[in-house]
């Protein structure tokens, strides 16, 4: 390949010889005429007035000529010659908004959007979202962690039952709490759906609970009263003598000496990089504060999360994935074959964790059978089955968002921050992931910023980011609503955040990972690639033993290993529907081809309800109207691809479609369940109970 750059100056562009003789020549014109007349301090004083536009414009040609260079790269290979431009060269690369693209490679370029843009204003008033607390009583129980003993203790916070009970006329001695013990109690098919909540026991101050307790709710009652607790809370425990399936436990390898990082994963659901900055300022600018890597090109490869967060943990997509892991067969998710990489990480001495709220929608639950066994050392979903039915619920866009006396995603947080420092001297994989108040609305998680910052800060204090490798990350952004309607829409579900927090330590002892890391920020990246870098991380850090691919073959590569500048969505393995790297043109809707291609488009979404043996619940659509139409500007012979967004009837249910339109033989190409639904689907839909056919269902009435 040939590179050749040329610099083009703008029309409006002047040497700055041509501003120096057009001073000069005024200039001269003005004394001789001085001399030549009375007056001479009055006609002084015009020429400097008359010459000061011509400073002013050399002063501003000076200041902002870098803004008008366009640089012209030509690359000539084979024949083909392709142009990109780039419009300003920037040094401070922290401030990504002076950018045209989140990342411009020869075969990438995925545009800047600009968060606040005037569209997304008249939809979203950063100051209407307010941090608010879930309750307003005080906590009448207090679990302690006693790290040199590695107990838990619960402590009754006398000052405050005092405060509580002090207008019923009574006093903290009054109240009595007791502890229900809360176990995973399915078995089968309903190990991950069911629980035991046990009689509750009296406990007194300062409680130390028992090693084989991994939650608990309490329940504090005044006097006799055993009907209408006064509080009721719930808890979570690790307990750091229970025995795990990891094989050895150390925090380097025994035979190379070398140390471990621990690695953590904390993802919020349905969050894009462009929704971050505008939902979460405060966040975002800590992450930048504290020099947090952020994958600029991060871009995701399937629809909703199951198959991006199997991509990230199995290195799967999602065809694999259902044949490997069969999520919908009792004990496939727990079949080694399924290639969780939690698990090599317990085979290399890890501790291991996994919690997620919101049970009824959890990534291996919802329409699959979950886990036969708790899938880590350490597994939260019991205690969030209990208390979604045993605390009180507060909802918002239809999500428990407050549970019991806390948020829900509070659970989570606190169940990662209790496994990091129940080991703090251990290596440690979690996955802390979050849907309760992200998942069905892109701007309820405002109101979580000031709390998600709490916790990311709470890393830092206790040392977490000192001996772990932080990944904070989304799978996709959001699915549906008013967001998509944009012009960014179409970015903003495909471009989920991700960012990485790397030891001090760590950086030391891999320099070559950090110069690396710099290059692959703006590179197309993918949930594959980050199998492969925790794949890497293990392999480094203890390279005398063999890390199992039971399936004979990792897509990805490691973010610590230079990801070619060509790399196309292809390469990445990102499907044509979910790529941002190539631009589009807009089309007419009114094209006659278009709607053709549409209509194609509508007999195989009904012929796919008829394959699905749903059509006689689900109604057959019919094209309502074309919303937007994009062609892509990427020619290939006899085919042309279109991005085509519709609205059908009934229910004005709305799709965007990509798809390759074969001219001569009139045919289309394209994965049906690929084809994104744009509106909520959830009470159109229920008449049946497939995952992926619900997209595409609307039942008969």
């Amino acid at each position: 390949m040939t590179n050749v750059k040329y610099v083009l100056l703008s029309k409006h562009d002047t040497s700055e010889n041509d501003f120096e003789h057009q001073s000069q020549s005024v200039f001269e014109k003005i004394l001789a005429f001085v001399t030549q007349k009375q007056f001479a301090r009055i006609l002084t004083f015009c020429a400097v007035i008359s010459t000061l536009p011509l400073l002013h414009t050399r002063f501003y040609y000076d200041k902002t000529k870098h803004f008008y260079e366009t640089t012209i790269q030509v690359e000539v290979e084979e024949n083909n010659i392709t142009t990109t431009e780039s419009v300003l060269n920037v040094t401070n690369h922290n401030d990504i908004s002076k950018y045209e693209y989140f990342i411009h490679t020869s075969q990438c370029r995925i545009p800047y959007v600009e968060p606040f843009g005037e569209s997304v204003l008249k939809i979203f008033n950063p100051h209407k979202y307010k941090y608010t607390n879930c309750t307003k009583d005080e906590a009448f129980i207090t679990s302690i962690y006693q790290l040199n003993a590695r107990k838990y203790v619960l402590h009754m916070n006398m000052d405050a039952i005092e405060r509580a009970v002090k207008p019923l006329n009574a006093i903290a001695t009054d109240v009595r709490c007791c502890y229900r013990q809360i176990v995973r109690a399915g078995s089968g098919g309903s190990a991950d759906l069911k629980y035991n909540l046990l009689n509750c026991v009296i406990f007194h101050q300062d409680f130390l609970v028992p090693k084989h307790i991994d939650y608990l709710i309490t329940e504090c009652y005044l006097g006799s009263n055993d009907k209408k607790p006064l509080q009721k809370d719930a808890f979570s425990f690790i307990q750091a003598t229970k025995k795990t399936n990891s094989s050895e436990s150390a925090s380097e390898s025994k035979v190379s000496g070398i140390r471990k990082p621990s690695v953590l994963l904390i993802g919020i659901d349905a969050v894009s990089r462009i929704n971050l900055r505008r939902t979460m300022p405060q966040t975002f600018k800590y992450l930048q504060r504290n020099q947090w890597v952020e994958l600029l090109g991060y871009n995701k490869i399937g629809d909703n999360t199951f198959p991006n967060l199997m991509a990230l943990l199995t290195s799967y997509n999602l065809t694999m994935a259902e044949q490997k892991c069969l999520p919908k067969t009792v004990g496939g998710l727990n079949d080694p074959i399924c290639n969780f990489i939690w698990n090599n990480f317990k085979q290399f001495g890890y501790k291991t964790a996994y919690a997620e709220d919101t049970s009824s929608m959890s990534t291996f639950n919802y329409k699959k059978k979950g886990f036969k066994r708790p899938p880590t050392d350490y597994y939260l979903r019991p205690l969030t089955l209990a208390i979604e039915k045993v605390l009180k619920v507060t909802k918002k866009a239809g999500l428990s968002y407050c549970v019991g006396r806390k948020h829900y995603g509070e659970y989570i947080y606190d169940y990662a921050l209790q496994f990091v420092n129940a080991y703090p001297e251990e290596p440690l994989f979690g996955l802390f992931w979050t849907n309760s108040f992200s998942h069905n609305a892109f701007d309820i998680e405002a109101t979580m910023d000031v709390k998600v910052l709490e916790y990311l800060e709470k890393l830092k204090t206790d040392g977490v980011l000192e001996r772990s490798i932080v990944i904070f990350l989304a799978d996709h952004g959001i699915r549906w609503g008013p967001l998509l309607k944009l012009k960014s829409g179409f970015l903003e579900e495909r471009l989920p955040m991700f960012f990485l927090s790397l030891p001090p330590w760590y950086q030391k002892q891999h320099p070559d990972f950090v110069k690396i890391l710099q290059i692959n920020q703006k590179r197309l990246t993918t949930p594959y690639d980050i199998y492969a870098t925790m794949k890497h991380i293990l392999e480094v850090a203890q390279p005398e033993k063999v890390f199992s691919i039971l399936n004979g073959t990792t897509r990805g590569i490691s973010i610590f290993r230079e990801i070619p500048e060509n790399r196309t969505c292809n390469d990445a393995g990102i499907p044509e529907h979910w790529c941002t790297c190539v631009p589009y043109e807009i089309v007419p809707t009114s094209d006659a081809v278009v709607k053709h291609v549409t209509l194609l488009v509508l007999m195989e979404i009904n012929q796919y309800l008829v394959n699905k043996n749903i059509s006689d619940k689900c109604a057959e659509l019919k094209l309502k109207t074309i919303v937007s139409v994009q062609m892509k500007m990427i020619k290939v012979p006899n085919e042309s691809t279109y991005r085509i967004s519709f609205e059908v009837n009934p229910e004005k249910a709305r799709f965007q479609a990509t798809v390759a339109f074969n001219i001569p033989t009139n045919t289309i190409k394209t994965d049906v369940e690929d084809i994104s639904r744009l509106d909520s689907y959830a009470k159109t839909s229920n008449c049946i109970d497939l995952k992926e056919e619900k997209k595409y269902c609307v039942c008969k009435k």
